[in-house]
């Protein structure tokens, strides 16, 4: 037995022994990696991946850091709230759609007509009569001051550069392949389409964010104090910057706090009183803008009586009007708009609708004024109208309607110059130097964001509906949207003063895009006029040959193929929209079921959210009382 125990206790240790050293070898075993063979293919392609991920990171941080005006948005929104930023933000995307339409111009418009410029005369087209084919490009007798006023009117060696239409023909050749008529009205209809699609995606996002910032969906103070500081911020100017948009953002939430309260504390009588006026200050904003209408009919009577004088007043009276409308009623309009008692939100984007709508009127009248007396629209049977199907006193009625706009973009830019300087500065003199009772009523003034906003959307609507006569007005639009920034920039920092009502930027990037949409409209309207209804100058541009602009399509589907024309017929028969509607309407209803499928479940959510809060406070409840029964 002894013998048998000694064993047993041998075999033990000897088994104890055995065993740490089969668990080191297992762990050793399993430390190990296994050694699998991998292509060289494989690892071609994982360190391609992992280049073209290191390649686009690095892009997108140059991108990044290289993003125009970040840092001025930036202290803009810190220093005068989300609200005014919002408008240096607009600016800046008029300026990325003027440059895309430059980039496309050049590429498929001027590229190819300067390399294929004729030189020669145009050839007579067919029913053509020398009193329409009387057009001088003779610059050679003017003056040094008469050069000097062409950069402001665009007249002389302007009038006959690739600024305008009537400098763009091309030879007649059956064999070239590419077909500038049809690249100038497709380059230029689908820059339009592209701009609706790039404003209608605009407006989708603001209208999202706005309904996500609604009150109900926004957190809770304390959370935001917890949560909304960068704890990686190291300098102490974006420490600065970022303090301040906090308290813009807590200014703003507890000012709309409070307006909610007053706003349920108010009894039936001060609604009626408040509705009253209301109505009232409507009564009389419709008034002015009647009025305002009457004067540029008025103007518009007047230049056409003394269409024959040689008078620059006359001659140039509906403009100045228009001006001087678009300069006086938007301030009566938000002076009337403070007495509505309405948000500061609702009170810019009353304003801002109004001074739109008034602007973009007096745009269509002058629009109007210019097709009378140039297209003679309405009165085809005069006898200056009868010979050449336009007024034959311009020869070369798309430049001269170029011009037009030309002018007007110059105008609107030389405006918003002399405002900066000529008043805004003078005016923050005044009130820093003097201490009389006008200078302390005047005050440094306040960035009008209704106001700014009009300007620019009412030369982004001349823009596009110039871009047909004056091609390169896009890129003279880049450079007025440039400089227009900094001298706004200027006037915000160095003559205006922080707004005392702050709004959100949500609320108003909503508005800004409907109206350049609306301005969008007017312009394609009046070029889908232009484009298949007028006839063309006979002495200079690409479409002298052609009846209307818009025939150069069919004529250019004319030398397709069998294949493609039948593809072509299919795609505008009615089968094909039936098919397209139904589509369209099937894709319609899935997006609607899922916005309500959305909306069902934030609702659940919310829901769950608050019984989440009620189980943990029931919880804290028990834990209390079993704290309190503890001896």
């Amino acid at each position: 037995m002894v013998e048998y125990s000694l064993g047993v206790e041998q075999k033990v240790s000897d088994d104890s022994k055995k065993r740490p050293q089969e668990n080191n070898n297992n762990i050793l075993h399993l430390n190990t990696p296994t050694r699998r063979e991998v292509s060289s293919w494989v690892t071609w392609h994982q360190k391609r991946c992992r280049a073209y991920r290191q390649l686009q990171e690095g892009i997108w941080n140059f991108v990044r850091i290289c993003q125009l005006w970040k840092a001025s948005l930036d202290e803009i929104e810190a220093v005068f709230g989300p609200g005014i930023q919002s408008y240096f933000s607009f600016l800046k995307f008029l300026l990325f759609i003027n440059f895309l339409a430059g980039l496309l111009i050049i590429c498929f418009i001027l590229l190819p007509v300067t390399i294929s410029h004729d030189t020669t005369s145009f050839l007579k087209g067919p029913g053509a009569e020398l009193e329409c084919m009387n057009y001088s490009s003779d610059i050679s007798h003017r003056s040094s001051w008469q050069h000097l006023q062409d950069i402001f009117t665009g007249e002389g060696y302007l009038e006959h550069s690739y600024l305008f239409y009537g400098a763009y023909h091309v030879k007649q050749d059956n064999n070239n392949h590419y077909n500038v008529h049809l690249a100038y009205l497709l380059g230029i209809l689908g820059y339009l389409f592209a701009s609706f699609l790039w404003i209608l995606r605009r407006i989708t996002a603001s209208l999202v964010q706005w309904l996500m910032l609604r009150w109900e969906f926004k957190p809770h103070n304390s959370t935001r104090i917890f949560t909304e500081w960068d704890f990686c911020i190291q300098s102490p100017e974006v420490a600065t910057r970022n303090q301040r948009s906090i308290y813009n953002g807590f200014k703003i939430d507890l000012a709309e706090q409070t307006r909610r309260v007053q706003k349920r504390q108010r009894t039936r009588k001060q609604l009626s009183h408040l509705y009253l006026l209301r109505l009232l200050i409507n009564g009389v904003i419709l008034l002015l803008m009647a009025a305002a209408f009457y004067c540029i009919h008025l103007a518009t009577e007047v230049s056409q009586q003394e269409a024959s004088s040689s008078s620059v007043v006359n001659q140039y009276l509906p403009p100045l009007v228009i001006s001087m409308v678009n300069v006086l009623l938007p301030f009566l309009f938000h002076a009337l708009a403070q007495l509505e008692g309405c948000s500061p939100n609702t009170e810019v984007n009353f304003t801002l609708v109004r001074c739109v709508i008034l602007k973009l009127s007096s745009l269509g009248m002058f629009l109007f004024f210019l097709g009378r007396r140039v297209l003679c629209t309405g009165s085809r049977n005069a006898p200056q109208c009868q010979l050449c199907g336009y007024n034959k006193l311009y020869q070369c009625w798309e430049t001269h309607i170029g011009q037009e706009m030309y002018k007007m973009t110059v105008f609107s830019f030389l405006t918003t110059l002399a405002f900066a300087f000529l008043i805004s500065l003078p005016r923050r003199l005044l009130a820093k130097h003097s201490s009389c009772a006008l200078a302390r009523w005047l005050g440094k003034e306040e960035f009008l964001i209704p106001h700014n906003v009009l300007d620019i959307v009412a030369a982004q609507t001349v823009i596009w509906t110039g871009i047909f006569f004056c091609p390169l007005l896009p890129l003279f639009g880049c450079v007025v949207m440039f400089l227009t920034f900094y001298i706004k920039k200027y006037t915000l920092f160095q003559n205006c003063q922080p707004s005392t009502q702050l709004f959100r930027a949500s609320h108003s990037k909503f508005l800004f895009q409907i109206m350049l949409l609306l301005g969008l409209f007017l312009a394609c309207m009046s070029l889908g006029y232009v484009i298949s209804s007028v006839h063309p100058s006979q002495p200079c541009g690409l479409f002298a040959n052609y009846s209307t602009p818009w025939q150069a399509v069919p004529k250019a589907m004319s030398h397709l193929s069998t294949s493609a024309l039948l593809v072509l017929d299919y795609a505008t028969s009615n089968v094909f929209c039936f098919l397209l509607l139904m589509l369209l309407s099937i894709i319609l209803t899935v997006y609607i079921s899922q916005a309500q499928a959305n909306r069902q479940a934030i609702e659940r959510l919310k829901r769950q959210r608050v019984q989440c809060v009620q189980e943990k406070w029931c919880l804290i409840k028990k834990l209390a009382q079993q704290l309190v029964n503890l001896p």
